[in-house]
């Protein structure tokens, strides 16, 4: 739902000014919401560099909540944005996607040490297997077609709480649509010399900004087209986190 305060104003070409809610969720180092007061991370800092690029441009709202409640509320116009989503058919019926993807990653597999997996090559070394995997996020076919069973982990804490299922051999591997989310966050985690993050041999997961439908078809446009223009600038300030 998009306010009219101070803020968007030029950017949007109006005399009155647009103010944006932007769902966040966790996803490290993309967007940084457990235990923050704020939001932070590149994608935060990169929305604050467009609207510093608009004159007369006021703070944005940021709503913090679990990915899956980001999409509902995207769907319902409680948020206007949300970033980092893959596409899929469903989610193309009911959101707006960006015209390019802001970022492209691998996908990958968390896995202990020791494990057959620890030297994946081929997917055939997944078929069968018990997957942790963030609920809401997308299932990719090629899991499908390998049979493996999808173990879906919900709250803010869900990467953690994968790691620990693997930990205590409920699962067989954790699944991580986005690798530096999992590079990232290994950092932080008391086991990790256990464990290893294995990039799966697939072609790279694209990742966009997704927009209400809510959202006007002008306001859309000009965001999308902003967007866009600084791609480039998403990934340097992402690699100020990863060095």
């Amino acid at each position: 739902m998009f306010r009219f305060l101070v803020s968007f104003g030029l950017l949007l070409g109006a005399q009155q000014a647009l103010a944006l809610v932007i769902g966040v969720y966790e996803l490290s180092p993309h967007m940084v919401v457990d235990g923050q007061k704020e939001p932070a991370g590149a994608v935060v800092d990169f929305a604050r560099e467009l609207v510093a690029k608009a004159p007369d441009c006021g703070p944005l709202t940021w709503r913090p909540t679990s990915f899956a409640r980001s999409l509902r509320e995207l769907e319902t116009g409680e948020v206007d944005m949300v970033f980092m989503v893959a596409r899929n058919e469903q989610r193309s019926k009911v959101f707006r996607y960006g015209s390019l993807p802001l970022f492209e990653t691998r996908s990958a597999l968390v896995v202990p040490k020791g494990s057959s997996l620890a030297n994946l090559t081929s997917l055939e070394q997944v078929r069968g297997l018990q997957i942790g995997h963030a609920n809401a996020s997308i299932i990719p076919e090629y899991l499908r077609a390998l049979n493996v069973v999808v173990h879906p982990i919900s709250g803010d804490d869900y990467f953690f709480r994968g790691l620990k299922m693997l930990e205590s051999k409920r699962i067989d591997a954790y699944f991580a649509p986005t690798l530096s989310n999992a590079q990232y966050q290994m950092r932080k985690y008391e086991n990790a010399d256990a464990l290893t993050v294995q990039p799966l041999p697939v072609e790279p997961l694209a990742l966009y900004v997704v927009f209400s439908k809510t959202l006007d078809e002008k306001t859309y446009a000009k965001l999308d087209a902003l967007i866009s223009a600084n791609q480039a600038r998403y990934k340097l300030l992402l690699g100020n986190y990863l060095r």
